[in-house]
């Protein structure tokens, strides 16, 4: 069932025109409408959808681009200004300096210098699917600049450590990048697993779709490596949550298979009154126009 709420959205004094994209930290992308923020170390490409009071941050899942977004915008239009971001190694993002993994305190300080650009005493954070962990991270990080907070099918929920082990550990990173260009053995314990029922349809079709080529398998890679230090700590985050008496939305596939419905359990069991679960009648692919229908009543 959908919770109905109000969220007071405490944006400050946000800039509605499109000056601030003339600052010298943007640079406009040729033929698109979006523009490149750097700060530090981290550029994203950064879309603009809409043009409502609350700036929503907006951050997509893996092997896709803020351009999803644009599926819930014409619903919010009246209410958010969405900021969809394509993360480092997806759409027109490059690769972060260094070689160094993007640290939780990195990523919040890019948040927030881009907050400041808007300008924006408080944001509301929407992310799905990967872009739910990161999402959760900024929870973690900087909790004084969230407003409401609306997180799809968000990974994060529940630690998985069968795969995190090949992002964290030197030797998981071997094995990874050995992966990358002989994918036979690898494919073939999938496929094992699959057969003997300890890797579920859904989960198997998802490795299998996200490693078919050696691009896929790349962009995997340096994903999961590259934000490996992000692991939000929920209890944290629910201290953070509480504290802050943020509204936080999690919004869930009753038939998804990826991130179950059962994982939001702890967060709820952590901040009863400031988390609120929503069921949505479909499986992990959220984000259409029926989520941004939701978000809108949700906001208000």
């Amino acid at each position: 069932m959908i919770e109905n709420g109000v969220l007071a959205a405490i944006t400050g004094s946000h800039a509605r025109s499109t000056e601030r994209f003339a600052d010298p930290m943007y640079t406009a992308v040729p033929g698109q409408h979006m523009q490149m923020f750097t700060h530090q170390r981290l550029t994203m490409a950064v879309r603009r959808f809409g043009d409502g009071p609350l700036p929503l941050l907006a951050f997509h899942g893996f092997d896709r681009t803020g351009q999803d977004f644009a599926s819930i915008a014409p619903a919010l239009d009246a209410h958010c200004t969405i900021h969809a971001f394509d993360l480092p190694f997806h759409g027109n993002s490059p690769a972060p300096a260094g070689k160094a993994p993007v640290s939780p305190g990195e990523l919040a300080d890019f948040i927030t210098a881009y907050a400041e650009q808007v300008p924006a005493e408080r944001v509301g954070l929407l992310g799905y699917s990967l872009g739910g962990r990161l999402a959760l991270g900024l929870v973690e990080q900087c909790p004084q600049l969230m407003g409401p907070v609306f997180l799809a099918a968000p990974d994060g929920l529940v630690p998985r450590p069968w795969y995190r082990s090949m992002a964290h550990y030197r030797w998981g990173r071997w094995l990874y990048r050995r992966f990358i260009r002989h994918p036979g053995g690898t494919h073939a314990l999938f496929s094992l697993l699959h057969r003997t029922g300890l890797l579920g349809d859904r989960m198997y079709h998802f490795l299998m779709g996200h490693t078919d080529t050696m691009e896929a398998r790349a962009l995997l890679h340096d994903t999961w490596t590259s934000f490996r230090l992000i692991e939000p700590d929920l209890e944290r985050v629910a201290i953070n949550i509480r504290t802050e008496r943020m509204a936080v939305h999690l919004l869930l596939g009753e038939y998804d298979r990826v991130i179950k419905p059962a994982f939001a359990e702890r967060l709820k069991r952590l901040a009863p009154n400031e988390v609120h679960v929503h069921l949505l009648p479909t499986g992990h692919r959220l984000l259409n126009a029926e989520l941004g229908k939701v978000i809108a009543g949700l906001i208000g």
